[in-house]
């Protein structure tokens, strides 16, 4: 071993399979893999932003099909080398009961196990398929570019002797790990990543820029790609005196899958263009028939123009009921207030949840008219609730993880409400809440209440809104969003639901979270 290597050993690095640092052994080729899910990672929650994936969909598909995809790889490169396992703790990566690590792993079979698992989480999950594999594609080309990196550390994947080595030789460190049983040899690994890397690049310009590329068009071109680059490879390194383990007749089963990827791939492209779409013959039959319109082909770049384009940019949130759990402090007060103005009502949970929403005014001018004791009413129900406001009432959970989510990914975020302004921000100040809001509009604010839309179009005017969303947890407040011609999100967290959902909100969720949802996030 040369002074480079020396170095690099004394240093607490090697050149082999597994190296140790401070006495703690690293298999560099698991370190190459992890950055190659770490790059691939952060790129695919990018794209999903842009397709409109939600990025907890993303994570949960990761945490997933990344060991099922392991274990795929690992049983493909343990049924094509079975005369390497004796027992099924050295399928495991136990060696005389020590955990050496899994030191051969079969791309191929990763890549068809992740593909199925993928297929499998797209339907239980009810996501597009199309957009997922699209995200996922180049993760794969980004993984097999690190791992080939692996594979140089482990002496693996090399080509046949190089007679004339003379470049090669001037290659520090390079050379030094291609010098291999006395001779140099092709570095099939960078051939490899080198065309995969091009390939990479070639497909993240294309679905940017190519209007013939269409959704869910990437893994068909992934897998041609692929296919042709690993025969290509697999050549050089069955030339290099390795030899095959399993073959398919006179072909290598490397060669043979190779193949396989790119025919699949071809299949793949053609079917989804041009597979007609299967229909029920009506909504109350078993029945499917075939109609001449094809599955959704989308070109990918006009796919994308149209979520940005679409994107929300201002989100708008009703606070009681919403964003604050006042609910217990609201039906208090009310009780309190009417125990005093009118004794003789019962009042019922249906008439305390009409409440929510309405001003104070608007609420109690249904119960009196006269203006006097109107004003009276009002009065005597702040003399209760203000001073209770900071024990009775809470965040909702989630409801600050949410704002600070939004307003760290650059979203114009807002309060409307029909409260008056003192309590509103006080409340929003006093959980915290304030901090992540760009405008507070109060009933000091407007001049018309919910429903009329006055808040959502003064928040829209401040905050230069070009697409808003509002949420809210009463009909009141979708009727605002409808009457603001905004889209609306409803919160089910009201005894009766079918209220909310009777009022036709564009979205619902049943907890503030699920909003990262509806946005892509």
């Amino acid at each position: 071993m040369n002074n480079i290597l020396t170095i690099l050993a004394n240093k607490g690095y090697t050149t082999g399979e597994v190296t140790y640092f401070f006495n703690t052994p690293i298999h560099l080729y698991a370190i190459c893999i992890l950055i190659g899910v770490a790059i691939a990672l952060w790129l695919g929650l990018r794209e999903a932003r842009k397709l409109g994936v939600s990025s907890d969909d993303i994570y949960l598909g990761l945490i997933i099909v990344l060991p099922l995809a392991i274990i795929g790889a690992r049983l493909w490169y343990v049924i094509f080398n079975l005369d390497q396992f004796h027992d099924f703790l050295a399928v495991l990566g136990f060696v005389n009961g020590k955990f050496t690590g899994l030191s051969g792993l079969g791309i191929q079979g990763g890549i068809i196990v992740a593909v199925i698992s993928i297929v499998i989480y797209c339907k239980i999950k009810k996501i597009s398929f199309f957009k997922i594999m699209d995200i996922v594609a180049p993760g794969f080309l980004i993984g097999q570019i690190c791992g080939r990196w692996g594979n140089f550390f482990n002496h693996e994947l090399y080509g046949p002797i190089i007679e004339n080595s003379v470049i090669l030789k001037n290659i520090p460190f390079l050379g030094d790990m291609m010098l291999i049983d006395g001779s140099y040899r092709h570095p099939v690994f960078l051939y490899e990543g080198t065309l995969n890397l091009i390939g990479l690049v070639l497909m993240l310009v294309a679905r940017r820029k190519a209007k013939f590329v269409k959704t869910g068009d990437l893994v068909g071109g992934y897998l041609c790609w692929y296919g042709m680059v690993r025969i290509f490879t697999e050549t050089l390194r069955l030339n290099s005196g390795v030899s095959e383990p399993l073959m398919l007749g006179p072909i290598p089963v490397s060669i043979a899958t190779s193949i396989l990827f790119i025919v699949a791939g071809v299949a793949y492209l053609l079917l989804k263009r041009f597979l007609p779409k299967m229909v029920k013959s009506d909504e109350n039959s078993n029945t499917f028939v075939k109609t001449l319109s094809r599955i959704p082909q989308d070109s990918y770049i006009d796919l994308v123009n149209n979520i940005a384009a679409n994107r929300f940019d201002t989100i708008l949130f009703d606070n009681d009921g919403t964003l604050l759990d006042t609910k217990f402090l609201i039906d208090r007060s009310f009780i309190h207030t009417f125990e005093k103005f009118r004794p003789e009502l019962n009042l019922t949970d249906e008439e305390l949840d009409s409440f929510f929403g309405p001003t104070l005014y608007q609420t109690f001018s249904r119960y009196s008219d006269n203006e006097e004791e109107i004003q009276e009413m009002i009065k005597y129900y702040r003399e209760f609730n203000e001073p209770n406001h900071d024990n009775l009432a809470k965040p909702f959970v989630g409801a600050k993880e949410l704002l600070r989510t939004l307003h760290k990914k650059g979203y114009k975020l807002g309060v409307i409400s029909s409260k008056k302004n003192s309590l509103l921000v006080h409340g929003l100040q006093y959980f915290g809440l304030s901090e992540y809001l760009d405008i507070i509009i109060g009933a000091d604010d407007v001049k018309n209440h919910k429903p009329a839309p006055d808040g959502i179009l003064l928040a829209k005017e401040k905050l230069n809104g070009k697409n808003i969303l509002y949420v809210g947890d009463t009909k009141s407040d979708i009727d605002t969003a409808r009457n603001a011609n905004v889209k609306s999100v409803g919160v089910l967290y009201i005894k009766h639901p079918e209220i909310m959902l009777d009022a036709k909100p564009d979205y619902v969720i049943s907890n503030l979270l699920e909003l990262l949802k509806v946005l892509g996030e």
